[in-house]
């Protein structure tokens, strides 16, 4: 569409030939009529020939960006799948993609790097993302951050040490052939070894200079390879493991968390938005960080996230609410107060998604004062905060929601299935018009929950 509409303003005879022939609609990523498509190709082969737009400055690039960007509704597909050449994740490849072009989703979020490193295959991925783009399919890549096994040969001093060994199963093991080679004279870890966390994940040091440079350099390549947005995960220190047994390189342990990953996230927007101005950033966060307002000791603080990207996508998975969800009566809107342990919140799957939201949603425009308590999924705590400060603007929530199935679910006669899907959906949509990532890591979605497309 981008390289169709540069040419049909660029030349009046196209424009006067099919004026009558194109309906442009509001629509954000609009999916080509078989007329659009054709005037797209008849330009990309010059058969016709295209006069050069005026240039448009950063700020004009980036108000086209956000535009575009604003309704998108998207599934998840892992590397394996979007680079393996095999029938089997071809087969599963076609399906998401089928899944955009008859439903109403319209992005595909593709994992180019995972917590084992870089993976992908630059000419197979340009093939996918080149095909995306002719069917205006929005392409978004997630890029795992800190949580990274890849450099811990080449640059083992950006990663987090322990002052004594001890033995923890390696994650990566099976995907050891993702990691750098050592370089001759680097720097090699004390005697006590690289710290892991429980999975036996190994960490880089938020405050590493080095280890944000090596962030920004890979970003830049997935911006040149072609997606339309980049999704940061695990921007954050670890919270699981002995975290207390963790020796940093570079963090001081006088710096607070969140004022090293607000250094961070403000370091990343710089870099990414220098090097092309409408290029799209997104964050993903644990669910509870929508309901909380300070950081719970991974360096996460909603006002500091939203001052630097565009979207924060949630994982408000209902089935990830372990400690369930509690939160005060909203008079304003009418809404009752909340309290559901782990069994009411995957009953209630669309209160879950929608008042997890809705809160998010008030403490970054600046609404209310009350009082939330909610047991961390991951911290194992319960913390009690209070909602207020000034409104944080301009970044805009896209959750991620879950499509995965749960055979407890089904047998306690709680939502499943094409139900579940629709019902967080349906709740997130009526908190704002920015859209939803479907998340299921084996690739397969409910096509029963989906709109079919106009």
């Amino acid at each position: 569409m981008k390289s169709f509409l540069k040419g049909f303003f660029g030349v009046a005879v196209v424009g006067a030939a099919v004026a009558g022939l194109l309906t442009f609609t509001s629509r954000a990523v609009e999916k080509p009529s078989g007329v659009k498509r054709m005037m797209g190709a008849l330009l990309q082969t010059g058969d016709l020939l295209q006069s050069e737009a005026p240039e448009k400055s950063p700020e004009e690039l980036r108000e086209e960006a956000l535009k575009r960007s604003s309704d998108i509704r998207g599934l998840y597909m892992t590397a394996d799948v979007a680079n393996d050449q095999g029938a089997g994740a071809t087969r599963l490849r076609n399906q998401i993609i089928g899944l955009a072009k008859t439903t109403e989703v319209n992005g595909i979020v593709i994992d180019v790097k995972e917590v084992c490193g870089a993976d992908y295959n630059p000419k197979h991925l340009k093939t996918l993302l080149d095909e995306l783009h002719r069917n205006n399919i929005w392409a978004i890549a997630r890029i795992v951050v800190f949580k990274d096994a890849s450099q811990i040969n080449s640059h083992p001093e950006w990663y987090l040490k322990r002052a004594s060994p001890k033995k923890i199963s390696d994650q990566c093991a099976n995907k050891k052939y993702l990691r750098t080679p050592g370089n001759a004279g680097a720097n090699v870890p004390p005697a006590g070894g690289f710290w892991q966390d429980n999975k036996g994940g190994y960490w880089l040091d938020p405050a590493s200079q080095g280890a944000r440079e090596y962030i920004v350099s890979f970003a830049k390549q997935m911006i040149d390879l072609g997606f339309d947005e980049l999704q940061f995960d695990y921007v954050r220190f670890p919270s699981d493991g002995e975290v207390a047994a963790a020796i940093y390189p570079s963090w001081n342990r006088k710096t607070q968390k969140y004022d090293v990953m607000k250094s961070f996230f403000s370091f990343l927007g710089r870099q990414m938005r220098a090097y092309k101005p409408d290029i799209i950033i997104s964050a993903d966060l644990f669910g509870y960080v929508a309901l909380l307002t300070s950081d719970t000791g991974i360096g996460q603080r909603l006002q500091d996230i939203g001052e630097s990207f565009d979207y924060i996508s949630f994982m408000v998975y209902p089935s990830h609410y372990y400690g369930g969800l509690y939160l005060p009566a909203d008079p304003t809107r009418k809404l009752p107060p909340i309290s559901l342990d782990i069994k009411g919140v995957r009953t209630h799957p669309d209160i879950t998604v929608g008042r997890s939201l809705r809160a998010a949603r008030d403490f970054l425009n600046g609404i209310g004062t009350s009082t939330i308590t909610v047991a961390s999924t991951s911290l194992n705590t319960s913390i009690n905060q209070i909602m207020s400060r000034p409104p944080v603007g301009g970044v805009r929530l896209r959750p991620w929601l879950e499509d995965f199935f749960h055979e407890q679910d089904r047998l306690a006669g709680r939502p499943y299935g094409a139900e579940k899907v629709r019902l967080q959906i349906d709740a997130a949509e009526r908190v704002e018009q920015h859209g939803w990532l479907l998340w299921n890591a084996s690739n397969v979605y409910t096509a029963g929950a989906l709109k079919k497309e106009n």
